[in-house]
């Protein structure tokens, strides 16, 4: 009987324990974001400005591509919000996805990206037998943006044929480049303010090719009611005046019209 009294105490510490672990930071509450990877260093950003005016919720952010993530998406991935570099690969996640609040946020331009002291002085120059170009691939925005722009200027053949890698997203023809491993490259300007050692030349302005990004808010994951409302939140805050000033200090022109659909 004593053995029995002495372990009681212990059970009931042990159930207090287990109690509090099950009730730990109620407040607590995460947020998924899925954002191109041209929007990395704003939305790094404007996550630690919304989580510092919302206590407890961490912004999760997933950065890639923007047609990997909007077939994650399509996959059943569970984000609140999906910030795409083209409208296109939102209206791929709408064709299997509930969305809402979607909007044009924000807006970016192609460049021609080479080494500082490169001889490259334009984007006919790319064109150039052994020239070592990068792009991101067809499929990723900043790649389809490139090629539009190269068959405005009849120079998407002969550019391809010095294409050595499609690549994934922007932050991988930036590599490439940064590492030598490519003469020429197309980006976003956003990308090259933010790289040591590389430098912009602007496409000419028949052929200049303008990023439009929209996001939304998708309804039908596993988030509650609330989560919800916070992603609605944040999509405003993003599309707001606290999220353009952000915008335009990292190069992008905000909200270039505002529309929601």
């Amino acid at each position: 009987m004593l053995g029995l009294r002495a372990k009681r105490p212990v059970l009931a510490v042990i159930a207090l324990l287990g109690a509090t672990a099950c009730t730990r930071d109620p407040q607590h509450t995460t947020l998924t974001v899925y954002a191109a990877a041209s929007l990395a260093e704003v939305f790094h950003e404007l996550e630690r400005d919304f989580e510092a005016a919302h206590p407890g919720v961490d912004v999760q952010l997933q950065l890639a591509g923007s047609q990997l993530l909007a077939s994650q998406l399509l996959e059943g991935a569970d984000a609140q919000v999906f910030a795409s570099a083209n409208p296109a690969q939102l209206d791929r996640v709408a064709e299997g996805r509930q969305l809402r609040g979607r909007r044009a946020f924000a807006g970016n331009s192609i460049v021609v990206v080479v080494p500082k002291g490169s001889d490259i002085g334009s984007v006919v120059d790319l064109a150039n037998p052994g020239c070592r170009v990068v792009m991101a691939g067809e499929a990723v925005p900043a790649g389809r943006y490139a090629r539009e722009a190269l068959d405005t200027l009849g120079l998407r053949s002969a550019v391809e044929a010095n294409l050595i890698s499609n690549e994934t997203d922007v932050r991988g023809v930036i590599g490439k480049l940064a590492l030598g491993e490519a003469d020429a490259g197309l980006a976003y300007a956003t990308d090259v303010a933010t790289a040591e050692g590389l430098i912009a030349l602007p496409l000419p302005d028949d052929a200049a090719v303008t990023a439009h990004y929209e996001l939304a808010v998708i309804i039908d994951g596993k988030a509650e009611a609330s989560v919800l409302a916070l992603a609605d939140e944040f999509a405003d805050f993003v599309s707001g005046p606290a999220g353009a000033a952000s915008l335009a200090a990292h190069g992008f022109s905000p909200n270039p019209d505002g529309s929601t659909r």
